[in-house]
């Protein structure tokens, strides 16, 4: 049986099959620190992924005759305050939106600017690719999380959050030039 080190040290020669030792050995670890932290079955498996793609990434950095469980562990529980610090970021934007929306209902002009801004809105998402449009139908009209999206589009959750945020540039450019237009 090897040690942990001599397992690490095979997988920093590129063997992969190493690599998915350690994976093996301390999944159960990882994912006992990420589900314990999310409570959330979907984006557990997330995480547990991105935990070991991070580990693989950052093995040369990865000190030997240290506990590498304690070390992937605090890979694991990094990614989960990631996380949690993108939803509340998420959530915050959509409170500040809501707000907006309200002051906005209030004030008549701003009911004229809305329709024209509805308008645009419309008309651009149109112009999106099949596939970008059903990833905003997804997120803002049938409410779906970012993990429930992900696992639709067979993606991680931090690939659909920056693909989602592209759209949203696209879209931002897009109705720009629409109500500039005369």
């Amino acid at each position: 049986m090897q040690t942990t080190d001599e397992i690490v040290g095979r997988a920093l020669c590129g063997d992969m099959e190493a690599f998915a030792e350690l994976i093996r050995l301390y999944q159960r670890e990882v994912w006992a620190v990420i589900s314990a932290m999310l409570l959330d079955k979907m984006q557990t498996e997330d995480l547990v992924q991105q935990t070991f793609v991070s580990a693989y990434r950052g093995l040369d950095r990865f000190q030997r005759q240290r506990d590498f469980g304690a070390w992937i562990k605090e890979i694991a529980r990094n990614q989960v305050r990631q996380e949690l610090r993108s939803r509340q970021r998420e959530g915050n934007r959509m409170e500040l939106y809501h707000q907006h929306l309200l002051t906005e209902i209030e004030d008549p002009a701003a009911t004229e600017r809305q329709t024209t801004l509805t308008d645009a809105l419309r008309e651009c998402i149109q112009k999106l690719p099949t596939a970008a449009a059903e990833v905003i139908q997804m997120r803002y009209e049938h409410a779906l999380d970012f993990g429930r999206i992900a696992e639709l589009l067979g993606r991680t959750v931090e690939a659909t959050r920056q693909h989602l945020t592209r759209i949203r540039l696209s879209l931002r450019d897009c109705i720009q030039k629409r109500l500039a237009q005369p």
